[in-house]
This record gives structure tokens, sequence and C-alpha cells, in this order.
């Protein structure tokens, strides 16, 4: 019930909004004005001057709040139009999945998925921020992640549009790293405001507010809620509880806010509401306009949150932060600004058209896809594990099992070269061209001359930077990221083994060549493209009224070659942009629309020629543990065991094989050459792999090596493994490839533990004790982290475990060489008899 004691208020502001205001409304208004009337007299405010500027700031953000209501209705609108123009009868539910992640067909905009957009937007910002950073000569200092100089930076960065608020660290380098990265993040800002959020500039503006979930969720008790609230509270700005609703108390503020935090709402672009109290359903714009609702203090309360409660240091919180505003900018433009909600009216309105026709087939599909997780993929809204511990433990041990069984990896992925060709092909790109330029991409000295200017054009693309920020590489392990230190070691992990230096150079030549390869054919008509390559930018959307626009911006680029490169859409005037005008829609938006076509280009390329995990594995695989977690949270990290280091193979049959058999029919040239390119890489690969290890070469002409070659290469896919019986690409068992490689140690480890009880009881089936030790001794060589490095394996067989297993079992070594060579018919360059000590000692 209303205050008896703000009876006159109510009447006059009744008779201001021109309509009877409920009691209700009326309390909530006249709240919120008292409570900012308190924060600005505490200020030192009259209190007539308090009132007349709390009334002020109310009425903006009332007034602001209904233009954003009106505009998000007219932007629906818009998006849920362009979504039902594009689903065709009987293909409701394909159509709609091809919105979201693509469709491998040829028809205008086929590839031009939420997926791919949102991919390409990320780049788009990303990739300018590392190219800035890199021409100040900051891009190392930032990216070491140096307490102190993230300190600085912080400071620096609030005090950027109120120098007085705090005193300058007289660091300049800090200074100008906060300059760079406040720049890129206004640009992430307008990015989502275009689409349909309402981010207001803030003073004293860090970076978006990083969340920890598991830090903050402890173990989801009372008390972990209440020593979350007793540490954010003193930092806060009490501007952070101006907006709340009448009945509405700090304290409820908070509680809602660690809850929605430690449920890992924050995570997607259309988690629930949170925050700042908006009612109704999830709203990716007003989700994305609530962000900054904590305010804190100084420089030094946020880094000290971030500290406890979130990423730790400040360009982390940055790339966090940018990543998920390009998210959210990206599915906006496609669904709208409530993405979720817009999804699923979209699907019922399908699913009842399709019963009114008797298409059940279809219904079943829709319902499918909309119960399906490939929606909260391509948003970001993964799927919280159930329990902290169990996950944190699953996640540990999935760490283990990458840092003890990919150390040969960079080998194994010899045969990318096939498979970039393959979509470099499709590019209208000839074949020897795509293996030249990925051998200069890869290979050091001569062949790499023009290498830094390459990289500029690169990055500026947003292609090649993730061992440049450090990004855990998620080629071979998609389905989920390790956890800190260890997340860290992986990391380090990649750098040793040159996944890192290879996946990034690999997207640099790539990413490089498709630009200059559309640079080269500006002065032709889209009419005089290469029929492949009009077909691709054709999928993109990008006919021949946008190639005339784009082939206009072709401009000689650092490496002396012709581009046409995204940014270059910047300085397209409006003339330029006419032909694409079209209902309404501004040179702005043309402009954007042309750029995010061009990008999703080439960064979708890009990530098909590297065989990135696309959203449909993705949504499979994550399907698939939301299903074991609702079981028990031990079948979930169960399931994620299972399917570790599947994402690559179940990429590659999906892209690789959907491209050269469902596209455009079955493409036989194409699938002659991935079969002939990537057994014969395979070989390659294999012998590599052997010859590290003191093996020569396996016999060509033999059956079995072509077998085991087209295993290797991806030619026969994972299905070979199984049924020829060969280690898979990662190096690992039959059993391994079925069942995950945790469960094949497990399976040793329990062998171990059942033979080290059988030998300390001295029952009848005890091993002996040689075969035992010998037993041991393969287990720890198999299980020592760092030690399958392709360069350190060897060192430590030679040097370690041969001479450990010949001094236990005299003759085994000899025996050894002989199995390999009956067996596999493989011999040794350098046999597994031969001793370093020995050799030294005779020098």
């Amino acid at each position: 019930m209303a205050d008896r004691s703000y009876r006159h208020c109510f009447e006059t502001a009744a008779r201001a909004a021109g309509r009877a205001l409920s009691e209700d409304e009326l309390h909530e208004v006249f709240a919120s004005t008292q409570r900012r009337m308190d924060r600005l007299m505490s200020e030192g405010m009259s209190p007539q001057d308090a009132a007349r500027e709390a009334g002020r700031q109310l009425g903006m953000e009332r007034r602001a709040a209904s233009l954003i209501e009106e505009r998000n209705q007219k932007i629906n609108l818009s998006r849920r139009s362009e979504i039902m123009a594009r689903l065709t009868e009987g293909e409701e539910a394909q159509a709609l999945e091809g919105i979201i992640a693509g469709r491998e067909n040829t028809q205008r905009g086929a590839a031009l998925s939420v997926a791919a957009t949102t991919h390409a937007l990320v780049a788009d910002v990303m990739g300018p921020l590392v190219t800035d950073l890199d021409r100040a000569g900051l891009l190392r200092a930032v990216t070491r992640r140096n307490h102190d100089f993230d300190r600085d930076i912080a400071r620096e960065m609030w005090r950027l549009d109120d120098p007085a608020s705090g005193a300058a660290t007289g660091n300049e380098h800090a200074r100008q790293a906060a300059e760079i990265l406040h720049r890129h993040q206004e640009k992430v800002r307008a990015l989502q405001n275009e689409a349909g959020a309402w981010i207001g500039k803030q003073e004293h503006y860090v970076t978006r507010q990083s969340h920890d979930m598991w830090k903050i969720r402890g173990n989801g008790g009372e008390e972990d809620y209440r020593a979350w609230r007793d540490s954010i509270l003193p930092k806060l700005d009490p501007r952070t509880f101006d907006r709340l609703d009448a009945d509405t108390s700090e304290e409820h503020y908070l509680r809602a806010t660690w809850q929605a935090l430690a449920s890992g709402v924050h995570e997607s672009a259309n988690g629930s509401d949170w925050l700042s109290g908006f009612r109704g359903p999830a709203n990716a714009a007003k989700r994305a306009s609530q962000e900054r609702s904590l305010m804190f203090r100084s420089a030094d309360d946020w880094l000290a949150y971030n500290e406890q409660f979130g990423q730790g240091n400040v360009l982390d919180s940055v790339m966090q932060g940018m990543e998920r505003g390009a998210r959210n900018a990206a599915v906006m433009r496609t669904l709208g600004t409530n993405p979720r909600a817009m999804f699923d009216h979209v699907a019922d309105r399908a699913i009842a058209t399709a019963k009114d026709r008797n298409d059940f087939k279809t219904v079943d599909k829709l319902r499918g896809l909309k119960d399906g997780a490939l929606v909260d993929v391509v948003t970001g809204r993964a799927a919280a594990p159930q329990n902290k511990t169990i996950a944190a433990i699953g996640a540990y041990l999935r760490s283990y099992q990458a840092i003890t069984k990919l150390g040969g990896v960079v080998l194994s992925s010899l045969p990318d070269i096939a498979v970039t060709a393959s979509v470099a092909r499709h590019n209208g790109i000839p074949l020897l061209e795509s293996y030249m330029n990925a051998l200069k991409s890869v290979v050091p000295g001569t062949l790499s001359k023009g290498t830094r200017n390459r990289r500029q054009i690169a990055h500026m693309m947003g292609v090649g930077i993730d061992g440049t920020l450090g990004a855990i590489m998620t080629r071979f392990h998609g389905e989920d990221g390790p956890l800190g230190k260890m997340g860290r070691t992986v990391q380090f992990f990649h750098r040793l083994n040159g996944l890192q230096y290879w996946t990034d150079a690999m997207k640099e030549g790539f990413g490089t060549m498709l630009t200059h390869n559309l640079g080269r054919n500006a002065g032709k008509d889209f009419s005089g493209l290469h029929p492949k390559l009009r077909q691709s930018l054709t999928r993109y959307g990008i006919d021949e009224a946008e190639w005339n626009v784009l082939r206009g911006t072709a401009k000689e680029a650092a490496d002396g070659n012709m581009h046409i490169l995204p940014a270059e859409l910047d300085h397209l005037t409006e003339d330029d942009l006419k032909p694409l005008l079209r209902d309404n829609i501004t040179h702005d938006e043309a402009r954007n629309e042309l750029q995010s076509k061009l990008s999703s280009y080439i960064i979708d390329q890009v990530r098909e020629g590297m065989t990135e995990i696309d959203p449909r594995t993705q949504a499979l695989m994550q399907g698939s543990y939301a299903a074991a977690d609702r079981v028990n949270p031990v079948l979930g990290q169960a399931m994620r065991m299972f399917m570790q280091f599947k994402s690559f193979p179940l990429t590659h049959i999906r892209r690789v094989w959907g491209r050269e058999v469902t596209r455009d029919g079955a493409d036989v040239a194409g699938i002659a050459h991935l079969i002939v390119a990537t057994t014969v890489l395979g070989y390659v690969a294999m012998s590599l792999k052997a010859m590290t290890v003191g093996k020569e070469p396996r016999d060509p002409a033999d059956w079995r090596t072509v077998l085991a070659a087209m295993v290797q290469g991806g030619g026969a896919g994972i299905y070979g493994d199984f049924l020829f019986g060969e280690q898979s690409r990662m190096g690992n068992s039959t059993l391994e490839t079925l069942s995950g490689p945790f469960f094949s140690d497990f399976s040793n480890f329990m062998k171990l533990y059942n033979n080290t009880r059988d030998l300390t009881l001295g029952t009848a089936d005890a091993p002996k004790g040689k075969t035992f030790e010998m037993n041991l001794l393969q287990e720890a060589r198999r299980e020592l982290p760092f030690g399958n490095l392709f360069y350190t394996r060897a060192a430590l067989d030679y040097l370690v475990f041969y001479r450990l297993q010949e001094m236990m079992n005299p003759g085994y070594l000899r025996r050894y060489q002989q199995g390999i060579q009956q067996n596999q018919g493989q011999k040794f360059w350098l046999s597994p008899g031969w001793n370093p000590y020995q050799a030294m000692a005779v020098q």
C-alpha cells in the first residue's frame, strides 16, 4: 500500500503521466526516487537539489525504457518476418536448422548462419585489438599477464573519462594499453546497441565484470553466498542500487545476483534476466544492457573482486567481455533481442503449420530441434555440470590425458594440408598453389619470406590469433576447457608440441590466401569468376550486387599483393553502397551486412579448412553431456571422458565429406584428391612418427601400410580405426578410440592394482616379479606428462626406459625388435639395443 505521506505527490505524478497510475506503480517510482535522494544527499547535495536531480534521472530512465521497448518490438517483428520468409513448406526443420548452423548446399546464403556470423564478428573485434596492441609494441607486455602491469592498466582505464578520479600510474605503456582496450570495448558496446541492446557509456569503466561461476558458487550453501556478499558489498559503488524496484532490498538484489552468477546464467547471449530486475522472459538485449550494473568504487576494488571471483587479470576479462559482446550482437542480428524466445516462437508456429497439413515427420524434426542443444551452443549457453567437485575432477583428468596423449599431434596434423587444399579448391584456387602456400605458412626460413606482413593481414581479420591471446586449443578437445593452472599447463603443452604454432600458421596462410584470391579477381565481373569461387561466395550471400561493391575495395596490402579485406569496407561511401539499399535499410546497416558476409566467408572457410568443430557436432556432444548429467553428475563426466578427442574425427566426417559428397552432388575429383592426398600425407606423418622413435618407415607397397596411412590421414575416417585395428590419429589404441583414453588407462590401472594385490598376498594368480616390474615400467612410460612429445619420447626411451627394461628382463629389447619386424614389417634405423651410455664411454 502506498504511503499516505506521498498522497499529494502521487496525484501530481498521475496528472503528469496522463493516466491513472496504480498504487504499486506510484510506490515504486517514489521509493526509487527516495533511494537516489538519500545517496545524493550523502554526497553533499541539499534535499531540494537532490530531489530535482533524482527526478531528472528517473524521468530520463523511464523515457529510455519506453524507447527500448518500442525499438525492440520493431526489431523483433522485422527479424521474425525475415526468418519466416526463409522457411519453405515441408523443409521448415532443415531451413530453421540452417539459419542457426548453415546448410550444405549451394543456395544463396546457405552457409550464412548465426554460427558463422558469430565467429566472424568475434574475429572482427579481436583481430583489430591484437593488431593495434602489436603496432604499439604492447602485445607481448599485455599478453604476459603480469599482475603489476595489469593493475596499472586497470587504474588507467578507470581514469580515462575523468583523470581527476585517480592518480596517474606514471606507466606510459599501461596508459597506452588502457586507451587501446577502452577504444575496442567501445566498439563492441556500439555493435550491441546497433543490434538491439541499449548499453549506456559509464564513467570509471574498466571492463565487463568477469565472474567465475565455480569460485562464486563454492559449495552452493548459505555460507558461500555470505562470503561473496561480504566481499563484494564494500567494493560496490552505492549507485549500483539506484535502480532497484520499490520492493527489492539490497540484500534481495545481491542474493538474486549471486544465484544468477553461481548458476552460470551470465555465460550466454540469451541467459535469464539478472541484476537490475527486468521482468519477463530471457532477453539478450536487456541482459546486454545490464552488463555494467555492478559498479565498483575504484579500480583497485574492481581488481580485487576480479582476482577473487573472476578471471584474475585485465586482458582475460576484456577478451571475455568482447567475445560475449560480439556474440550478443551477432545472435541478435538474426534472432532479435530475445534469441531463445524468437527461436521457440518460430519453431512453434512451424510445428502448428506442419500439424495442419498432417506432416508429422516435420513436426518430430522441429520438436527435436527445439529440444536439442544447437541453439544453446550457438548462443554460448553452455549447460553447467551438476556438481562442481565432480566436474573439476573430470576436467583435470581430461587435461591430464591431453598432456600424456597428444605429444605427437603436430605430426598427425600433416593431413590438414590436404584438407585446406580441398577447401581452397572449392574457392577456385589451384591445388598446387594451395600446397605451396601451406608450405610457406608452416616452414620457417626462406619459404616463409614476408611472414610478418602476412601475419599483420591475418591478425587484422582475426585469423591465427588463438596462440597470441593464449586461448586453449580446442581442435582436439572441443567439448570443454580445463580449469585454472591445469588449463595453463595444457596451453604450455600445446606450445611445446607445436600445435599452437601449426594451427596459427596454417590459419594465417589460408586466410590471407583467400583474401588475396578475392583481390586478384577484383577485375572480373561476378559471372567471370571461377565457378567454384562464385558458388562459395553465393553460399555466404554474396551475389553480383555485393561483389561489385566488394571488388571496388581491393587494395595492395602489406605483403605487396592485392587483397579484399573486411576492414576496407569502412571506407565505402554512401554512393558506393547505393546498390545494396533496400526496404529502408540505412547505409550503415548495408555496410555492416556486407562486412558480415565477407567476414563470415573468410572465417568460416578458414575454420572449415582447419576442421574446427562445427555447431552440430558440438550440439551432439553437449546434448549427450546434459542428458547424462540429468541422470547423475558422475555419468555426465563419464560421457565427457567417452567423447574425449572425438570432436575432431566427427567434425572431419561431417565437414570434409559433407562438402565433397552432399554440397552439389558427389564431387568425384574432389573425393579422389582428398583420399589420395590424405593417404599420402598420412603415410608421411606415420613415417615421421616412426623415425622419431628410431623406426624405419613402413613399406609403402604393403597393403597394410596403405590402409594404415588412410586411417592416419583421415581418408577412411575414424571407422578405419575399428576395421583395421590401427592406431588413431591421436596415437591411441582401438579401445581408447572406442571408449576414450581415460577408460583404457583406468583398465590398465585396475590390472596393475589387481596384480599388486595378488603379488602382495601371494595368490596363485600373482604375476611373476619380472612381469610385474615390466608392466609397472610400461605404465609409467605411458602416463608420464610431457614424456610423449615427439622430440622427447625417443630420448627418454633410449636413455631411460629401454635401459631399465633390458636390466629387468635381459634380451627383452632383442625380442621386442624382432616382434616389430615380424608383425609390422618394420625395421629400426636405430636399434633399441643401442646404448648411448656405452657409445659415450667408447668415445
